[in-house]
């Protein structure tokens, strides 16, 4: 039986929490703490090393969380709790990040500014990973999961608006109106799957007492993940270096201002939202595995192009950045749905092998090798982007963000190749 409109819209809008306030911090914590030598709150290496070690421990808690979640039996189900009473700690200490004690000394600055990203990367996977561990459950078959995850691809790009409209929110009402925004957004679209959603129940022989450690194992074993995690967690570093790197570009080598950054991030959602109704039809057609493909490529020629912005005989450096900006929207639509999608046929395939459902430490695990890979981006930005010049951010610094970007989507391209399930949207038609 077809998910309905409403389970779809109920779904479908957390992909606005999913995607903005994570796009939003990935973007934008380094320009509140780091934002030039004169007013960096924190050296660019030390908050490298805060931003590093908060990611890869909300990483290494994130399939604890999973299996807790699979384990979890209340009278509301095994995911609705964690989202219903996670969400709103997860927007009050997504507040507190952009408010640190500037005036405080710097050991005060340096403890405040870990604490409060820490707590707050580990409350998204305690909200974010049961919610997305409902899409098996609402969508049975896997084209039904497609159509949520395009329901929830929506959401996302209405998010990403918001997320584009973020650096013109900052440059006029300041960091505390954009935390207060994208705080109520966050809050506001979860809030109806907190309240209405319903999960099946899990019939008693479905249930079977496997340890974390036993179910880690299996979820490593499989062939499938693997080549899948590793294919995207390449993917999401090449990603987090041109969101990271978008603000610096237009101020540094465009002299432009912070909101700025919208004129370039609205041709890419627009790009994006036109190319996303074709997503669907494009996997009944092709499949997951060519379109995922396709998907790596993109974004890894993307980013080479970046790398070269200014250098090119035709036009001038914003057209050029402008174009590269544009050309990524394509891969951008093929992330917003089909890694999730993935993902549940590789769930599948262990069920049958394992006899046991256990989607969210799957999610969860696969959320921590990203993680950590978003981690590694971070100290890699910190790193190449301020080179040779303290805690300012150079021309040269940017270019060899978006080559270390290209050349880790490119090796994710390269795992996915060896994915196993690339023909099961064929044999299931």
């Amino acid at each position: 039986m077809a998910v309905s409109l409403k389970t779809k819209v109920s779904f479908g809008l957390g992909g606005i929490a999913l995607t903005l306030p994570d796009m939003v911090f990935t973007q934008w914590i380094f320009m509140r703490y780091v934002p030039n030598e004169k007013d960096a709150l924190l050296s660019a290496s030390l908050f490298g090393i805060i931003f590093l070690i908060a990611r890869v421990c909300g990483a290494v808690a994130e399939p604890l969380i999973g299996h807790w979640s699979d384990s979890c039996r209340t009278r509301w189900g095994r995911r609705i709790p964690f989202v219903r009473f996670g969400l709103l700690p997860l927007v009050i200490f997504f507040f507190l990040m952009w408010h640190p004690p500037a005036m405080a000394p710097i050991w005060l600055r340096a403890i405040y500014a870990y604490l409060v990203i820490q707590i707050y990367l580990l409350f998204y996977p305690g909200v974010l990973t049961p919610y997305l561990s409902l899409l098996t459950e609402l969508g049975e078959e896997s084209m039904d999961r497609v159509r949520l995850m395009t329901a929830q691809g929506v959401f996302v790009m209405l998010g990403s608006v918001v997320f584009a409209l973020v650096g013109v929110v900052k440059e006029n009402y300041g960091w505390t109106i954009m935390s207060l925004l994208v705080g109520f957004l966050t809050f506001s679209s979860l809030l109806p799957i907190a309240i209405t959603g319903k999960e099946r129940n899990v019939p008693k022989e479905e249930e079977r007492n496997v340890s974390f450690i036993q179910s880690a194992i299996w979820v490593l074993k499989s062939r499938s993940f693997l080549h899948l995690v590793f294919g995207t967690s390449f993917y999401f570093l090449a990603f987090t270096c041109i969101v990271m790197s978008l603000p610096f570009w237009v101020k540094v080598y465009l002299g432009k201002g912070e909101a700025f950054v919208t004129y370039l991030m609205l041709p890419l959602l627009l790009i994006t939202m036109c190319l996303f109704a074709f997503v669907g039809p494009a996997v009944e057609r092709f499949g997951k595995y060519r379109i995922f493909s396709l998907t790596l490529l993109l974004a890894s020629l993307g980013l080479f192009f970046l790398s070269a912005v200014g250098l090119y005989p035709i036009g001038s450096s914003f057209i050029h950045l402008l174009i590269v900006v544009m050309w990524m929207g394509i891969p951008v639509a093929g992330l917003a749905v089909l890694p999730f999608a993935i993902l549940t046929d590789v769930i599948d395939e262990d069920e049958k092998k394992t006899g046991t459902r256990r989607d969210a430490i799957f999610f969860a695990i696969q959320g921590t090798i990203q993680k950590i890979f978003i981690g590694i981006s971070g100290g890699i930005f910190s790193v190449l982007a301020y080179w040779g010049s303290g805690s300012n951010v150079t021309e040269q610094g940017l270019r060899l963000v978006a080559i270390a970007g290209g050349l880790s989507a490119f090796v994710g391209f390269l795992i996915f190749l060896g994915y196993p399930l690339r023909d099961i949207d064929v044999k299931q038609k």
